[in-house]
């Protein structure tokens, strides 16, 4: 009779087991699924985000170049001076890409993802 309880315990326990693992699977699949998708929405954004900007951005260095260029009295020096100017932004950007780029977006994709 002994013998039979433990076996008996021993499938139960077994049974147990599978369904712990087949549960935990289940919720990492989700956990997954969850990280997938907010970094995809937040990927998403900041691409719509930056097509308005750049567009924007581009509407506006015209405006300027050509501002420029009627001030001077040329405008090829107007574009010439707005052109050096996002020469400089680009090197200055790149020189401190790790402290504006790198860490925020870490630190913005954990936050996103071990919110919860």
């Amino acid at each position: 009779m002994a013998f039979q309880e433990i076996k008996n315990n021993i499938n139960e326990i077994k049974e147990h087991s599978e369904q712990y693992i087949n549960s935990s699977m289940n919720y990492f699949r989700l956990w997954g699924l969850k990280i997938t998708a907010k970094t995809a929405i937040i990927f998403m954004t900041v691409f719509a985000v930056g097509i308005f900007f750049l567009l924007s951005l581009l509407f506006i260095s015209l405006f300027a170049a050509i501002a420029i260029g009627e001030q001077i009295q040329s405008r090829s020096l107007g574009f010439l001076y707005v052109g050096l100017f996002y020469l400089l932004i680009s090197i200055l950007v790149f020189t401190l890409r790790k402290y504006i780029v790198d860490r925020p977006l870490i630190k913005k994709l954990s936050e996103a993802i071990f919110s919860e």
